[in-house]
């Protein structure tokens, strides 16, 4: 075996003594999360694609229906030929 690989071994080892060797970290509870909290969401809120702050969203389904309609169109060509 070579020097490296039994260099390596050992590296190895060692780390996997110190992660059995871990103490677990015991965080406070000072925060109380109330479990009945009211999930309801907006529902009234409609979502807008030509929004502002979907911007992105909006130019991916533009290339989408792009792209399709660029495919349809080619398919229609190419079956009438």
């Amino acid at each position: 075996m070579s020097s490296e690989v039994h260099k390596y071994k050992e590296e190895s080892l060692n780390k996997n003594e110190n992660l059995f060797n871990a103490k677990v970290i015991n965080f406070p509870n000072d925060k109380n999360f109330d479990e009945t909290q009211n999930l309801k969401t907006n529902t009234y809120s409609v979502w807008k694609i030509s929004d502002e702050s979907n911007d992105d969203q909006l130019k991916a389904v533009i290339g989408l229906c792009f792209m399709f309609g660029a495919l349809i169109v080619i398919g229609l060509y190419s079956n009438f030929l």
